[in-house]
């Protein structure tokens, strides 16, 4: 059985279709790792990061996929994800329509979950701990010591089968990026490519277990845009949007309008692009 890890409950939607386990934790840290741990005690075999997430390349755009060949944590740990799983998606993910994401998908209007940033940078390797000769296949979800990223192309990622799909590492932090500043740093010290809040707890578990992992993202908030740090509160431990705190926050001015449209708008369309990639997750199970 296929564990899914998302953050919000529309990531979650999506998936309905399939037959996998899912759970959504709301981009909160004890919560993430305590639903995981429950996914595997019901009988997951492998595990799957899903969801948006904000980019830190600035080559990526709203709606682009990540695949993650790589996720880190802020503490210098990183774990290669399965690579036969990495080898299927980028075979399977739907190309875009005519140029443009599907539209057929529930809009989590106001719900942009905050993606996560903190101070020491973690530096991985590419190299994990496999016999000499061994195929790629052996390798197995372990964390990795804590060297520095290699050339350029750690860095940017590379181009994955089919438009609008990056290859490269997934940073997962416990807290908010909410400027390009922040979001810049990150990029230049850590050489990811994108971040969210779930990944690391995903890439985590299934090290310890060894376990299959993956982690998929859709690109929500391009890395030279703000997001207001009051949209972390908006969303509950299970992914639920709580409009009591999006009213309260339009009240009180701790959050314009325009700002929860646009981050709305970004979140609909990062949502659609996710799409593209559940007839590739069906076939990991």
């Amino acid at each position: 059985m296929l564990g899914v890890v998302t953050g919000l409950k529309s990531e979650a939607k999506l998936l309905n279709v399939l037959k996998v386990a899912c759970v959504s934790t709301g981009g909160q840290a004890r919560e993430a790792r305590r639903k995981i741990d429950r996914l595997i005690a019901e009988g997951a075999t492998g595990l799957v990061s899903f969801g948006i997430a904000g980019a830190l390349s600035p080559e990526l755009r709203t709606g682009d996929l990540v695949v993650a060949d790589m996720v880190a944590n802020d503490i210098g740990e990183a774990w290669q994800t399965h690579q036969p799983w990495l080898d299927a998606l980028l075979g399977a993910i739907e190309p875009m329509r005519n140029g443009r994401r599907p539209d057929d998908v529930p809009h989590h209007a106001a719900a942009r979950r905050a993606e996560g940033h903190a101070g020491t940078a973690p530096l991985w390797s590419s190299d994990g701990d496999v016999p000499e000769g061994a195929p790629a296949s052996a390798r197995a979800p372990s964390v990795t010591s804590a060297v520095r990223p290699g050339p350029a192309e750690a860095a940017t990622g590379k181009q994955g089968e089919g438009q609008g799909v990056r290859v490269g590492a997934i940073l997962g932090l416990d807290r908010m990026v909410s400027s390009p500043q922040e979001k810049a740093d990150g990029f230049a010290r850590r050489g990811a490519l994108a971040i969210d809040m779930e990944s690391h707890h995903v890439a985590r578990a299934a090290g310890e277990r060894n376990l299959p992992f993956i982690a998929v993202r859709a690109i929500s908030d391009q890395a030279d845009e703000v997001l207001p740090a009051i949209m972390a509160t908006f969303v509950d431990a299970e992914g639920q949007t709580k409009m009591s705190a999006v009213l309260a926050a339009l009240i009180f001015g701790r959050v314009r309008l325009g700002a929860l449209l646009r981050a709305g708008g970004a979140s609909r369309r990062a949502h659609q692009a996710l799409l593209r990639c559940r007839g590739a997750l069906a076939g990991l199970g």
